[in-house]
């Protein structure tokens, strides 16, 4: 049995509460102001707190300031019958678990109470035993899967010596940070690394850009340019999305990997060229070769050695390693004290498909953190989608649990609707009606309408299914 504090000057809210609260099985402590409010927190140590703002005496901020300042790890919910924008805020800002508006939604209470105590439990679970978190630093691979060993091992190789590389890659595996690793091992890493986004370069002024041009060359050319090639000296020069380059501009690019030499436009002078080339693409250049929109030389000659970056889905090994990796990164870059997550949360992070891999995992991570209440990160703080999500649709054996999910929830809040307004309870035949209807609707959808082929698919005698189809849907 958890004891709950409840703190309002308002007597109605307090029983309204009280009866909640025993009803979950829980124990109630009432304060009718901040300063009895501290007390109790002081000698009965609660395990969740919902606290008003407007109390005689010391505010509802102003204690939770105070408990804020003393460190002390108990959930705060604010509550305020005059809900502004402000006030919301700054409830966030002092370390609020959440904030309620008046007149409060009994649901909406039970849920963070579930969610609080849940918080609590994991807190005091993990309280002797801090979570050991790799030191952030920004810009690391991070990886101990078989496929991230053997790329590591390809990346040494390639630090002692100058040869082209071409890194390939889904969208957001991480291609430049492949990049960048090489170069900053390698023997020419206090030189410079440039990168350059082939594709966020319009095409009449990519030619300019790489190889830079003279005054006067072209109109609008007001000044002389130095280019990518010509900046990035004897260090690296990374050239992403290479495959979204023109035919056109392919040809020049050729040109200068064969002649090791450049030209700024407008000028006939001959510039050697220095840098490491190291190019990356998330397309299949062999498939854009056979089908004339690469050129196959230039594959060939940027084509020395491969480095292929799997995606999270192949090494979901380092997922928990990235998350941690990520969180400690956040927890610092956000000024956020979280130094754990609890198993639920990690659960489903593991159990995502991640069809945006690292980077759309370190975004997930980043914005959980801003959203983080305490120093662990809870399931309900996850800005992600609540089950893992293949080809944009459910896992099969996650539509189950969702269904379940949907089913607990969906039964709760009859139970409870029923309950306040003292009706009764159909929720049994209502949910079955509903089931059914949503398995009529996706059969004929799959079926194009076919009755007959839907209710084969559904293992149903056709009048059978005829019958349960609503008239409007015939």
């Amino acid at each position: 049995m958890s004891k709950i504090l409840i703190a309002d000057d308002e007597r109605t809210i307090c029983d309204a509460f009280s009866r909640l609260i025993e009803k979950e099985g829980h124990h109630p402590l009432i304060a009718s102001n901040g300063k009895s409010a501290l007390k109790i927190i002081h000698e009965q140590h609660p395990d969740a707190i919902f606290m008003d703002v407007q109390m005689p005496g010391m505010s509802g901020l102003e204690a939770l300031a105070l408990i804020q300042q003393e460190n002390i790890k108990i959930p705060v919910v604010i509550m305020t019958a005059y809900g502004t924008m402000e006030t919301a805020m700054e409830a966030i800002r002092k370390g609020a678990f959440d904030y309620l508006g008046k007149p409060v939604e009994l649901s909406k209470a039970r849920q963070l109470l579930k969610q609080m105590l849940a918080l609590t439990s994991t807190q005091n679970t993990r309280a002797e035993e801090p979570a050991e978190i790799p030191p952030a630093t920004p810009g690391t691979l991070v990886g101990q899967s078989a496929p991230m060993q053997e790329l590591f091992k390809l990346m040494g190789l390639l630090t002692t010596n100058d040869m082209t590389a071409l890194i390939t890659g889904e969208s957001g595996v991480g291609k430049e940070l492949v990049a960048r690793g090489i170069h900053q091992h390698g023997n020419n890493s206090h030189q410079p690394f440039v990168a350059v986004n082939c594709a966020a370069i319009p095409e009449n002024l990519l030619e300019s850009e790489l190889f830079g041009h003279e005054k006067g060359s072209f109109t609008g050319a007001d000044s002389k340019r130095i280019g990518y090639f010509e900046a990035a000296g004897k260090g690296t020069l990374f050239l992403d999305e290479i495959g979204e380059l023109s035919l056109s501009v392919q040809s020049k690019l050729l040109r200068v990997l064969q002649e090791r030499s450049f030209s700024r436009i407008g000028s006939s002078e001959n510039i050697p060229l220095q840098a490491r080339i190291i190019a990356a693409t998330n397309r299949n250049l062999e498939s854009d070769v056979a089908e004339k929109s690469f050129r196959e030389d230039l594959y060939h000659r940027l084509n020395v050695i491969t480095l292929c970056v799997p995606p999270l889905r192949q090494r979901k090994e380092d997922i928990e390693l990235l998350t941690r990796h990520f969180m400690a990164q956040a927890s610092i870059e956000l000024n956020k004290p979280v130094r754990d997550l609890e198993t639920a949360a990690m659960q489903r992070i593991s159990n995502y498909s991640w069809p945006g891999n690292v980077r759309e995992l370190e975004h997930v991570i980043k914005r959980s953190v801003l959203l983080a209440r305490s120093e662990i990160l809870t399931i309900h703080e996850l800005m992600m989608p609540a089950s893992p999500q293949e080809n944009g649709r459910p896992a099969a054996k996650d539509s189950v649990t969702h269904l379940g999910l949907a089913v607990r929830q969906a039964l709760h809040e009859a139970i409870n609707q029923a309950e306040q307004h003292n009706s009764e309870n159909d929720i049994f035949h209502r949910l079955i009606t509903y089931v059914e209807t949503e398995l009529i609707s996706e059969a004929l959808h799959l079926s194009k309408n076919n009755q007959v082929s839907a209710a084969k698919k559904l293992g149903l005698h056709r009048t059978t299914l005829r019958n349960k189809i609503p008239a409007s849907d015939e």
